[in-house]
């Protein structure tokens, strides 16, 4: 019997170190990769949280998982990182997104996956960011115009040359070399980059947890009537892979000639 307070997290460097302490009735699962979500289908959780997710060295979490365990009873919670974009991209099919970086990508205001993307440590090592994140980049320019340190034209043009550095090279050192002629630029930013209200991507994977063991939001689940998920030879080769039984196959087959 599925337990309403089951709630299953995949999450690594956007919540604190102690995650697995301070959320003690909640799963948590390492950044998840294509196939994990899925591979939960024949024992569905209440509700998965995706938070962090994997990409370039393997495939990233796929949209038909996420939507498969929707329509096997779990409620889906995406913020911060891959969970962000997730749940911008299955807003009203199930899936409900948290936070200020959700609702940038729902808006459009962000567009690029680069914008969440960093490199971390292992697992072991406390999943510790190596790089910095650009929304980060960005809420300490904005906190930076708030506090008078620099005009929004200028924080426009400090974003766009930090964005030139690959995400996964964009680590402290990197912007303290891009800016050393420029200490006006390079003291604020490196302080800022530290202040706990840039901290967006755990502010927004914080309250995403919190909100989904609360069970403050009812999400509205697919109903009979809501098309199936399409079963593609894709989704049937990952669930052979992850050994997994899809449901039937409810799609509709095409006319006859």
């Amino acid at each position: 019997m599925r337990r309403e307070r089951d709630v299953l997290v995949f999450a690594g460097p956007s919540l604190p170190v102690d995650a697995a302490q301070r959320w003690p009735e909640a799963r948590f699962a390492p950044p998840a990769q294509a196939g994990d979500v899925l591979a939960r289908l024949g024992d569905p959780p209440a509700a998965i949280v995706l938070i962090d997710g994997c990409f370039d060295s393997c495939a990233s979490v796929w949209h038909k998982e996420l939507l498969l365990l929707a329509a096997a009873g779990a409620r889906l919670w995406g913020a911060a990182s891959m969970g962000a974009l997730r749940a911008a991209e299955l807003a009203g099919l199930g899936m409900t997104g948290v936070g200020s970086i959700f609702h940038a990508y729902r808006s459009g205001l962000l567009t690029g996956d680069d914008e969440v993307a960093l490199l971390h440590a292992p697992g072991d090592l406390g999943w510790r960011a190596l790089t910095i994140a650009m929304v980060e980049v960005r809420a300490a320019l904005w906190l930076g115009c708030r506090r008078g340190i620099w005009r929004a034209e200028q924080a426009r043009a400090i974003r766009r040359e930090v964005h030139d550095i690959h995400f996964a090279d964009r680590d402290r050192q990197a912007i303290a070399h891009l800016f050393s002629g420029r200490p006006e630029i390079r003291q604020p930013l490196l302080a800022l980059l530290d202040d706990p209200a840039a901290a967006v991507k755990r502010r927004d994977a914080v309250r995403c947890l919190d909100l989904a063991l609360a069970g403050a939001v009812t999400v509205a689940m697919p109903s009979p009537r809501d098309p199936p998920v399409p079963l593609t030879c894709f989704v049937r080769d990952l669930a052979a892979r992850v050994g997994v039984t899809l449901p039937a196959d409810r799609t509709p087959s095409p006319p006859t000639p």
